[in-house]
């Protein structure tokens, strides 16, 4: 796994500079579509691209509601490559360039065009693992896609989980402002109220489409087709051009009998077979799991069972994932079944709640909740909560009570919890030490396959061979998954009677040909046309956004293992100056002195020992040299010798900052200052958490 349209007008007054950077940025201005409907945000003038009209469309930096900056250099399109592939009446007409979501899980994203004319499907984001720290989400290159926006002529949302619409508040921004944008309802929703939240809504540009309805999308007919997957409203796409047809599933199950009666629509993807498919691209998440999923009604059952089983017994507490309306339906059901209470902890479950309320698919009436506030008052008997947390994560509300440091949640022995989630790869031993915590507080825990609680929103080997041969497609390029994912459902893929098959990476542009000969398709052809030259950009969960380098990442992983040592030096030069070399030269009044505090974050420092070492080590190397010295050659040489004691006394190669000052101890204080660092030091703050050996406090020696 890797760890890795339509025209508007600007008006607007005042002009403020960024503090982050050199761009300056037009404050308050105001969008207005040809609707007529204004729409708040701020545009950064710093050069930049041309867009369809001749406008000088610069990155424009949005601002969040409270204020933030998020895009950080998201829209920085300098550093952006040339768009690949040959020119438009070269090579294949169909065309398709995977922006994020290949040989690795999330970030989906991804053009589909027809020569020169493209559009965007999906706007995901991807977690990060533990080796990206301070990091909360990563993003796709928007810098590409800004330095081509004028390509792009739409974007279409399948579903709207977060590696489908997560990076949407940094991929609107990039694209035009008029480009429009396509979603189903729940979709919708819940982009309607992340839009909000960094003032980028404008109703205008947005559009809702029905299942099975037809729609101009850029240079396609697209048509949505309903399939089933863990969150309400998911769509495939089958995209018709006069070059051919592309067939696009988002992520997608076989639900034989769904919890809200909207069944995978087999008919239109037989249909599309009839019709014709040039290329399809297919989920292959779960292509290395054998046989087919379970059906969301036999979870329902085994939850209604589970909580009618501890009846008079105390507490059921459910965790799961909050966008699971079909879960959380379940969990309805046998809230019912044995007569109790819901209450919710956690904002995500409200957020999803509230956005499935306002589509008219809501499982739960919001009134009936149970406030936080009033759980402890409630009869055990009669309560089942919902809470977050299901993946550990350290600020949930399960992770907190598992720790007893939760303010809403504190469990109790009599306490059932239902895990009715996955253990996403990755969160295996933040999840097991969470449980072992529960289990030591002494509730009942169920959770595991046995038990039947959880089922996969993604297809296994047997729908994925079914669904290829219903579609029978020309090629087929599978998306969505590990690198070894895509492998083996290009190897189903052929098992099922697939000619042509491709595996690609981000970036990598694939053509393809669709030649027609009255009814009958003869073989057409698909290879690499081109590469783009892609980035991952990284967001602090903040303002901050912006390349590994530009995030230090490399420089926090360092400091997470070795270190940092600080040196501040007061630099007392010698009443009378004579050179070292002079025979009048006498070491204790013409040498030249330094009064050194070495300080230590997220070291071993054996005592003390290593601080003394250093400290004295410092001394001496500042009286060797020429008392003429300048503090940058102080600070350069200070760096190298506290580097070499480093490596000498336990071989470790810490971040070393050293600071010179002029000090004159007649008037007692430093009259000039400067800094000098080993290497490109992000400060002398405290060394990320979970360093080795790291210290509670500073380890100083004066």
């Amino acid at each position: 796994m890797r760890h890795r349209g339509l025209n508007g007008e600007f008006s607007g007054t005042k002009i403020l500079q960024s503090s982050t950077s050199n761009t300056w940025l037009r404050a308050a201005p105001t969008y207005r579509s040809r609707a007529g409907k204004p729409s708040p945000c701020i545009e950064a003038r710093a050069g930049g691209r041309k867009g369809p009209k001749g406008r000088k469309g610069a990155p424009r930096l949005m601002m969040r509601s409270d204020g933030y900056e998020h895009l950080g250099s998201a829209l920085n399109t300098d550093r952006a490559k040339p768009f690949p592939g040959p020119p438009p009446e070269q090579g294949p007409p169909l065309r398709v360039l995977p922006i994020g979501g290949l040989g690795e899980i999330g970030m989906n994203c991804m053009l589909v065009g027809v020569k020169d004319r493209y559009i965007l499907v999906d706007a995901g984001l991807m977690f990060p693992d533990f080796t990206d720290l301070g990091v909360q989400k990563i993003l796709p290159d928007t810098t590409f896609l800004a330095k081509w926006a004028d390509k792009i002529e739409a974007l279409v949302i399948t579903h709207g989980h977060e590696d489908h619409i997560g990076a949407m508040p940094w991929v609107v921004p990039a694209l035009d402002p008029g480009t429009p944008i396509f979603a189903s309802g729940f979709a919708m929703e819940l982009i309607k109220r992340r839009l909000q939240e960094f003032n980028l809504w404008d109703e205008a540009r947005f559009h809702t489409f029905a299942m099975r309805e037809k729609f101009e999308l850029g240079p396609f007919e697209c048509e949505a087709v309903r399939v089933t997957h863990s969150i309400p409203d998911c769509c495939g796409l089958i995209l018709r051009s006069e070059y051919g047809n592309i067939v696009h599933t988002g992520d997608w199950k076989i639900d034989e009998d769904p919890i809200d009666g909207d069944v995978f629509d087999r008919e239109a993807w037989e249909q599309i077979g009839k019709e014709g498919v040039s290329l399809m691209m297919s989920d292959s998440t779960n292509v290395l799991s054998p046989g087919r999923t379970t059906s969301e009604s036999d979870v329902q059952r085994a939850i209604v069972n589970r909580v009618l089983s501890h009846q008079g017994k105390g507490r059921v507490i459910c965790t799961q994932f909050a966008s699971n309306m079909h879960r959380m339906e379940s969990v309805k059901k046998a809230a019912d079944a044995a007569g109790r209470k819901i209450a919710f902890i956690g904002m995500s479950l409200n957020t999803y709640l509230d956005a499935a309320m306002r589509d008219g698919r809501a499982p739960i009436d919001p009134r009936e909740l149970v406030p936080v506030s009033q759980i402890d008052a409630c009869d055990p008997n009669e309560l089942l909560i919902v809470t977050t947390g299901s993946q550990g994560e350290p600020r949930s509300a399960l992770n907190l009570a598992s720790r007893d440091a939760s303010h809403s949640l504190k469990l109790q022995k009599s306490d059932l919890l239902i895990y009715s989630a996955k253990v996403i790869p990755g969160n295996d031993s933040r999840v097991m030490k969470m449980m072992n915590n529960i289990a030591q507080r002494g509730p009942e825990i169920a959770m595991g396959r046995g038990e039947t609680l959880h089922t996969s929103g993604h297809a296994y080997q047997e729908e994925l061979d079914e669904v290829l041969k219903l579609v029978k497609p020309q090629h087929f390029l599978p998306v969505h998954g590990e690198y070894a994912f895509l492998c083996a459902h290009a190897q189903l893929a052929r098992e099922s009677g697939v000619q042509y098959t491709e595996v690609i990476r981000n970036g990598q542009m694939l053509g393809v040909h669709h030649r027609r000969n009255g009814r009958q398709v003869s073989s057409g052809s698909m290879h690499l046309i081109g590469e783009a030259q892609l980035s991952l950009l990284y967001n602090d969960g903040n303002k901050g956004t912006g390349t590994a380098e530009e995030m230090a990442i490399d420089e926090r992983n360092q400091l997470s293992v070795e270190g940092i040592v600080i040196a501040a030096i007061d630099v007392m030069r010698p009443k009378i100056k004579v050179s070292p070399k002079d025979p009048e030269f006498e070491p204790g009044q013409h040498r030249l002195r330094g009064r050194v505090r070495v300080t230590t974050r997220g070291m071993w420092v054996d005592n003390g020992r290593l601080l003394k070492k250093l400290h004295q080590s410092a001394e001496n190397s500042i009286g060797r040299l020429d008392p003429e010295a300048s503090t940058a050659v102080i600070e350069r040489h200070v760096s190298d010798v506290l580097r070499r004691v480093c490596k000498g006394y336990n071989n470790r190669r810490p971040e070393v900052v050293v600071v010179a000052h002029e000090f004159d101890p007649r008037a007692g204080m430093a009259v000039s200052a400067r800094g000098r660092r080993s290497s490109q030091a992000p400060g002398a703050g405290r060394a990320p958490a979970g360093a080795a050996g790291a210290s509670r406090g500073a380890r100083q020696a004066p």
